[in-house]
């Protein structure tokens, strides 16, 4: 019986401003009206099934003050205020705010709020030409949009609100936020009801979800990441830590009347420190990472994941995170159609239970908020799906409670030490050891010691007060969006709010707030504007030091990567995957060792081809896009997109051994990615490119190719499309369409022809055995293929690498894919620009006399390449 155990973390930052009365953000009254019940209420309509979920205490907190209406919204009273009586800084706040949804699944559903939502961004993202009955429109359908299913089939006020469509009165607004706030009084009880009811367990997590390992002992870091840069403070914070364990079990038996049994602690981190503590306060279960696991084995081996763990002598039960099954539903299967994810799904745990060969446990933990945006219909269908199948599958698959697991008959594995870190890569690095980070942590050191020092002569009503808030900075979300790690728009507001609480201790001490505190961590030059929500996935973290420079001598941008030197080279090893420490994350079976994957092709275990982010990545897209110029040095961050397109499961299998059918699968993925990335209007340049072999630049032997996606477009690249522009005003031809015309002409380069493709070796061939495929048709970009040209173009490429592999067997090469640049790409484009593929086959290396003149040398004519590929056919 493979036994599932489901942990949905119920968690936001804290957001109010207890010295103003004020809640300065949102989403928590979002959240609540579209997750906070739903998830629950889908699940207590199956029986059978069960699940935890984790309710941090200072989440309870705000949805109390909601219910109470006693929270004070900023955004909901501006929404509540006459529309004509709006001041600059209220449209201000609702131009932030108002279409701040997702638009596939919450903005188009609602055809008038698409309508507004089109005109708001022809207006430069502003309000400045909407009538005042447009802003009543939007803020009625900015709150309707973020209403659950719960609330769109149970509440006959949303109900006939949705039905209504438009022309929304003031009234029908005001009434609409009262039903909402009464609707977050329903909540809290309604968790506890399931509680009683033995469908769901509760659990928490201390009070204001602080990383417990740093507070303990801040060089706990250092366990986890030797070589990380600690900022230089002498203050301790253990008591703090111990007061939010305490807080949090208490105020959990004072909402739902009975202890909490279990702890997720915030971010899954832990060190054995925190498992001590977690002890001291008779916590029997914590649930943590699956990367701790394995640090604590000091092995990675996937069948110990489901396994039972405890720790013996602070008799504590261990759970331990399945980061591939928990980031499949947390972050990938929204992009499929939901009886699709099931069935991978329960593949997934067929796979699991087969191969274990005997009970197991399994358990799925993961944000129980906000993916679901990012599913159709707020993944109601998924669930129902699931939890259907889950019905159906009973005789492998029941799903348990924490405490359930606890009283199984399973050999009990002691972890006598736990590892230091948490559910990111194992580490504290994300709350920790960058220079917003550390400077933070150097202001939370300054305001505690000023606290111990000025707060005894306080009264103990107004200690609490004023600890209070130290509390709510020692919050993890802070950190969160510190540095380069994670983006948001919104990231500027989250330092302000870390910054107002320990402004707020000095307020409440009756002392000067220090300028340091004043002082911004984050600028406003720092972002750039996006189309991304408030919160979305994280992608893989690129080096902090990856960035771009500008050469004024060559005109060229240089890309600077130094984390990139210690990608693993395999080609020593190519044969060799069975040898401990060189199994290829690339492999059939071994997708747990990549990054979250963005897409595939093919289901379960059969995947065809599958795209990862890049590990090493060079560029991330969760950095804010900026710049720097000064009188002679021009640089650009990292911003950008870095993926890598995994070609087969195969490991032994390479390119000139595909099939037709293989290579259309190749192209497929590749034109997905090209049209997903476009999206993105931040994006301006994207460069596809496969490197094969070690001498064209690979470090990984399995087959795949790479792209990566820039804020510009490449010098190189610009007087290409400019040349190219040129030479169509003038002849009103595409250059490429007269170089191929004079191929054909020439006849002795031709190697292959199609209905939609020509293959030639170019006259001019910098490399041996150099050839280009070139789109017949007025096609400027792999994205404007449809079925038919993709096929041909499968072909023309099976029948090169067949023919390659025969004269020259196999050896190393660059392919390059020319697509126009997303900048400036219009119905015009494919008038000068052309689709083609270049192949450099890299049999001789670059000298010398290449590197100064730029004059490459060939030692083979191209017309001899031509004849031998034809004579291969």
């Amino acid at each position: 019986m493979l036994y599932l155990n489901f942990i949905w973390h119920m968690h936001q930052p804290y957001y109010g401003d207890d010295v103003a009365k004020k809640i300065k953000m949102p989403w928590v009254f979002l959240h609540a009206i579209k997750d906070y019940y739903d998830i629950p209420y889908i699940l207590s309509r199956y029986s059978g099934i069960k699940a935890t979920f984790n309710l941090v205490p200072s989440l309870l907190v705000q949805i109390q003050a909601y219910s109470n209406y006693a929270g004070n919204d900023e955004l909901l009273e501006v929404i509540k205020k006459d529309v004509k009586g709006l001041n600059k800084k209220d449209i201000e706040r609702l131009e932030e705010y108002l279409f701040l949804s997702n638009e596939e699944n919450l903005i188009q559903p609602l055809w008038r709020y698409n309508e507004l939502y089109i005109k708001y961004q022809k207006s430069n993202r502003s309000l400045k030409d909407f009538t005042f009955e447009e802003i009543v429109d939007s803020e009625v359908l900015f709150l309707l949009s973020w209403c659950g299913n719960y609330l769109k089939t149970n509440n006959h006020y949303v109900i006939n609100l949705i039905s209504q469509g438009s022309n929304y009165t003031h009234e029908q607004r005001n009434n609409l936020i009262k039903e909402l706030i009464s609707f977050c009084g329903e909540i809290i009880n309604f968790y506890k009801e399931l509680a009683f009811e033995g469908k769901i367990e509760l659990s928490t997590t201390p009070f204001y979800h602080s990383i417990a390992p740093l507070l303990l002992d801040i060089s706990s870091a250092k366990e986890a990441s030797p070589e990380i840069v600690l900022p230089d403070i002498d203050c301790e914070f253990i008591d703090c830590m111990d007061s939010q364990v305490e807080d949090a079990i208490n105020y959990f038996y004072k909402t739902f009347g009975f202890y909490p049994k279990g702890f997720w602690p915030a971010e899954g981190s832990v060190s054995q420190k925190t498992l001590e503590l977690f002890s001291k306060k008779k916590i029997s279960w914590v649930a943590t990472d699956e990367e701790i696991l394995y640090k604590s084995l000091g092995r990675g081996d996937k069948n110990r994941l489901y396994e039972k763990y405890r720790d013996v002598k602070n008799d504590i039960t261990l759970f331990f995170r399945d980061k591939y099954l928990s980031d499949l539903i947390g972050f990938e299967y929204s992009k499929k159609n939901p009886k699709e994810a099931v069935k991978d799904f329960i593949s997934q745990l067929q796979r699991i239970n087969t191969q274990k060969g005997s009970d197991c446990i399994v358990s799925v933990i993961l944000d129980g908020e906000n993916a679901w945006e990012y599913y159709k219909n707020n993944g109601l269908e998924f669930f129902e799906t699931l939890y259907s199948e889950f019905q159906n599958n009973s005789h492998f698959i029941k799903t348990v409670l924490p405490s359930e697991i606890e009283k199984l008959d399973f050999t009990v594995n002691d972890i006598s030490h736990i590892a230091t870190g948490s559910w990111i890569n194992g580490n504290l690095n994300i709350w920790i050891g960058k220079k917003q980070k550390n400077i933070a942590w150097k202001l939370l050191c300054q305001t505690k010691k000023d606290y111990v020092r000025y707060s005894k002569d306080l009264d103990t009503t107004k200690q609490i007060i004023i600890k209070n808030e130290l509390m709510i900075a020692l919050g993890s979300d802070w950190f969160w969006w510190y540095d380069d790690d994670h983006f948001t728009i919104q990231k500027r507001k989250f330092d302000d709010l870390f910054r107002l609480h320990l402004s707020n201790v000095y307020i409440l001490m009756d002392r000067e707030i220090p300028q340091n505190i004043l002082e911004p961590i984050v600028f406003e030059n720092e972002f750039s504007n996006t189309t991304n929500g408030a919160m979305h996935k994280t992608t893989i973290k690129n080096d902090e030091n990856s960035h771009f420079r500008y050469c004024k001598l060559s005109k060229k941008w240089i890309l600077f990567s130094p984390s990139r030197a210690y990608r693993p080279n395999n080609f020593l090893t190519k044969f060799n995957q069975n040898i401990e420490g060189n199994i290829c994350p690339f492999d059939a079976g071994n997708e747990y060792l990549t990054p979250a994957e963005i897409e595939r092709i093919g289901d379960g275990n059969n995947w065809k081809t599958r795209v990862v982010p890049n590990l090493y990545n060079v560029l991330s897209i969760d950095v804010e896009l900026f710049g720097k110029k000064d009188d002679y040095y021009d640089t650009l961050n990292g911003f950008g997109a870095h993926e890598v397109i995994i070609e087969t499961p195969d490991h032994k299998k390479t390119m000139f051994d595909y099939n037709v059918n293989e290579f259309v699968d190749y192209l497929t993925i590749c034109r997905s990615r090209i049209k997903n990335l476009e999206k993105d209007i931040r994006l301006r340049y994207v460069s596809l490119f496969k490197n094969s072999g070690s001498l064209a630049g690979a470090s990984q032997v399995h087959e795949h190719s790479q792209l990566i996606a820039m804020s510009f477009v490449p010098d190189g690249i610009e007087q290409e499309i400019k040349y190219k522009k040129e030479y169509y005003h003038q002849f009103q031809r595409a250059i490429l369409d007269d170089l191929v015309y004079e191929e054909k002409r020439y006849i002795k380069n031709l190697i292959f022809e199609n209905e939609s493709f020509i293959c030639y070796a170019p006259y001019a061939s910098k490399f041996s055995y150099e050839v280009k495929i070139v789109a017949k048709d007025k096609i400027a970009t792999i994205m404007e293929l449809n079925e038919t040209r993709i096929t041909h173009l499968a072909l023309a490429l099976n029948f090169l690498f067949t023919g390659y592999k025969s004269i020259l067997g196999e050896f190393s090469f660059n392919m390059i894919f020319k697509n126009h640049p997303y900048e400036n790409y219009t119905i015009d484009s494919k008038e000068y620009f052309r689709f083609c593929i270049n192949i450099y086959p890299r049999l001789n290396g670059i000298a010398g006399f290449e590197l100064d003149s730029g004059i490459f040398l060939n030692s083979i004519l191209p017309s001899d390449v031509a004849h031998k590929l034809r004579r291969e056919r």
